[in-house]
């Protein structure tokens, strides 16, 4: 693909992107065009951890922080053709995720071609897909701030990033625990149902391109998936059992942890292990399921771990004070003022503006 076709492409996906203060510079590119176009959503985890990346990393980018959720009768931004048929140039010729596990990983469950995040690389033309990959192309492709994967710690970094990806977050966040629910309050009433919301919007997508064989096939198997999300979450059983593994998620860490002395992952060094656990704990937390290693949980390496995690800042920068990125929680009693719940609504329905948020 040439570069006019290829910014075609990338045209198509920007052309329903509104509102603009969510569509911003995120650093500086001395007066230039960024190279790097990143379409994420604020309370994305998988999101959370492209941007903590470009942040260690010190990257500037245009900011695409797209509206995920059915809200009224708005389409998701990640629906819209345009911008699922430049996602799919990402992915040529992969299998369609169409089941449901309750993790995100796209080596186990497929690829998802209405999710985010997407990379968009203006200076090789290149769409990248999977927030791991995309990590991993950042690193790979840029050598500003700090380096994440160390050489010859490829293999052990991935096995603990698989760890990560295979825990079930997904469902965590869409299901009640049967046995009682720790999530914020308010988000299983605004989350109940939203799988049939989202298949309205799907289906009316659908109709919108009647003759496109390829976006029909990544549209009907978005539904397939939530449909089986749908079922999973209120499949009791398969709740508990995706709940016993987030309890005991943290204990990968405190093994891996026990194994040295240094403050991370693997030693003194920082590296993309830390930046996905530490996009993984805060949810953990916020979700209200850190009891692994808090009130005397057991896990004392852990709790020593994310007190340094969730004040680095890259971290801070890219999930903390990234507006809407979470929702007031009791499992944050920083958070869970009446202030901050007044903040958090005049954000969701005002947006803000990048320059706003990051700087104040």
């Amino acid at each position: 693909m040439d570069k006019q076709a290829f910014q075609t492409l990338v045209d198509g996906a920007n052309a329903h992107l509104k509102p603009a203060n969510r569509h911003q510079l995120v650093g500086s590119t001395g007066g230039g065009k960024p190279r790097f176009e990143v379409y994420h959503s604020a309370p994305s985890l998988c999101s959370h951890k492209v941007r903590t990346v470009l942040a260690e990393k010190q990257l500037a980018y245009m900011s695409h922080d797209m509206q995920i959720m059915p809200i009224g009768k708005a389409i998701p931004q990640n629906y819209r053709p345009g911008y699922v048929r430049m996602r799919m140039l990402g992915a040529p010729g992969a299998a369609f995720a169409s089941g449901y596990t309750g993790a995100s990983s796209v080596e186990t469950e497929g690829f998802d071609p209405c999710v985010v995040p997407t990379l968009v690389d203006h200076e090789k033309l290149q769409v990248v897909v999977d927030s791991a990959r995309i990590c991993d192309y950042l690193e790979s492709e840029c050598d500003s701030g700090t380096t994440l994967v160390p050489a010859g710690m490829e293999a052990e970094i991935k096995a603990q990033i698989d760890i990560i990806d295979r825990a079930p977050h997904v469902a965590a966040l869409y299901g009640a625990n049967p046995d009682g629910d720790t999530r914020p309050p308010g988000l299983a009433g605004r989350i109940e149902g939203v799988q049939e919301r989202k298949n309205r919007c799907l289906r009316a997508m659908m109709a919108e391109v009647p003759d496109d064989e390829e976006l029909q096939a990544a549209y009907q198997a978005k539904i397939a998936k939530e449909e089986g999300s749908d079922t999973f979450v209120h499949t009791p059983e398969k709740m508990r059992e995706a709940y016993a593994a987030m309890a005991v998620h943290a204990q990968d860490l405190e093994n891996q942890l026990s194994s040295h002395d240094g403050d991370w992952a693997f030693g003194d060094a920082f590296t993309m292990a830390d930046v996905m656990w530490t996009c993984s704990l805060y949810r953990v937390k916020w979700l209200g399921l850190a009891d692994s290693w808090e009130q005397g949980g057991g896990l004392p390496r852990v709790a020593d771990y994310v007190k340094r995690a969730f004040s680095r800042p890259s971290f801070q920068q890219a999930v903390v004070a990234w507006p809407r990125a979470y929702a007031p929680s009791p499992h944050f009693p920083e958070s869970d003022s009446p202030g901050k719940h007044f903040e958090f609504a005049r954000r969701m329905f005002t947006g803000v503006s990048m320059r706003e948020a990051l700087f104040g």
